[in-house]
């Protein structure tokens, strides 16, 4: 009897430690099927949101749908859109232009100069946003150099127009291009007196180089609707473009664009950088922006606590539109604080 119970409880011992095994394997497998989706989405969200795609397409102000009834504001900032394109064609016919490159991550940059007159040692160092080109950029080089007679440097950021890249920098690894791009000015002019300037991920690129070392030529920044991280700037996309949530998914993502891009989103901080920044920077952010939320610019304005800064506001203007709803105040208020210290 004692014999067969110990044949009994053999029989059960093995049952148990197969049945144990089998669950572990399952659970094993369950666990590196769902690493695997998260890797898969991350990767996804990665090649949606930063590899090159010379023909994404994508409505960066969600408040504009073009499912409502025109406002009085997008009428006016449709008409100066309008002008703003005569002028800037005029002025396109006459300027002196020059194409101009450097090397960088071993990535051929190109970029256009648009020169003023020769007794100039002004320059604009100009920097397009989100998935954009330098082209975007022409109606401010336009203003600075027949209002200021100021020279313009107009780079397409790596993986963005003509130059070379297959993931973009987000701010972050354009920071150091810009660096680049300073030096070759002062190649060119030892003379200049550099300011930099972008919208909106050249905003964020304009805040996150402020805090680099760079040649005393550079003598103030003007951001335009900058965000505060890539992190923060993912975070809000990623619940109103596909509901889902910043845990695991985004810190998984940002492990793949590190992978992939050399970077993840949290170490791409304007807000890192900002603490760094001693040169005086304009702050600029249309109070309507929904794709850099409005509540960014005190954040990233808070975070400058050394230098002279100063902060404008354009009611009724959405993302990268505050120049085309009140140009009048908007330039103005550049032009003032250029000459306070260009």
């Amino acid at each position: 009897m004692a014999k067969e119970q110990v044949i009994n409880d053999d029989k059960r011992k093995k049952k148990v430690k197969k049945i144990i095994i089998i669950v572990l394997t399952v659970v094993l497998i369950l666990i590196i099927a769902f690493i695997g989706v998260l890797f898969g989405v991350g990767n996804y969200l990665v090649d949606f949101a930063v590899k090159r795609n010379d023909d994404f397409n994508v409505n960066l102000d969600p408040s504009n749908d073009g499912e409502h009834t025109q406002t009085e504001g997008e009428k006016i900032i449709e008409e100066n859109r309008e002008a703003f394109k005569a002028y800037t064609d005029s002025w396109l016919e006459k300027v002196d232009t020059e194409q101009v490159s450097i090397t960088n991550d071993d990535l051929k940059l190109k970029g256009n100069i648009y020169y003023s007159d020769e007794t100039s040692h002004d320059w604009a160092l100009l920097l397009h946003g989100y998935r954009d080109s330098s082209a975007s950029m022409r109606n401010f080089a336009a203003v600075y150099n027949q209002e200021l007679n100021i020279n313009c440097l107009l780079p397409d950021m790596r993986a963005c127009g003509e130059s070379e890249g297959t993931y973009l920098g987000m701010g972050y690894l354009d920071s150091l291009d810009v660096v680049k791009w300073v030096d070759l000015i002062v190649e060119k002019d030892p003379e200049a007196n550099i300011f930099i300037s972008g919208v909106s991920m050249g905003g964020a690129t304009t805040m996150m180089v402020s805090g680099l070392e760079l040649k005393d030529n550079v003598k103030c920044f003007i951001e335009d609707c900058g965000y505060t991280s890539v992190w923060d700037i993912f975070a809000h996309e990623l619940d109103f473009l596909f509901g889902l949530p910043t845990f695991p998914v985004l810190d998984v993502a940002s492990t793949v664009c590190d992978m992939k891009a050399s970077y993840s989103f949290k170490e791409a901080s304007s807000l890192k950088r900002l603490a760094k920044s001693t040169e005086p920077m304009l702050f600029i952010h249309g109070e309507n922006d929904s794709f850099v939320p409005f509540e960014m610019l005190d954040k990233v304005y808070a975070a400058k606590t050394q230098g002279e800064k100063e902060k404008l506001v354009i009611k009724d203007a959405g993302h990268a539109e505050a120049y085309l709803r009140d140009p009048q105040t908007y330039f103005s208020t550049a032009f003032d604080f250029l000459n306070k210290y260009l």
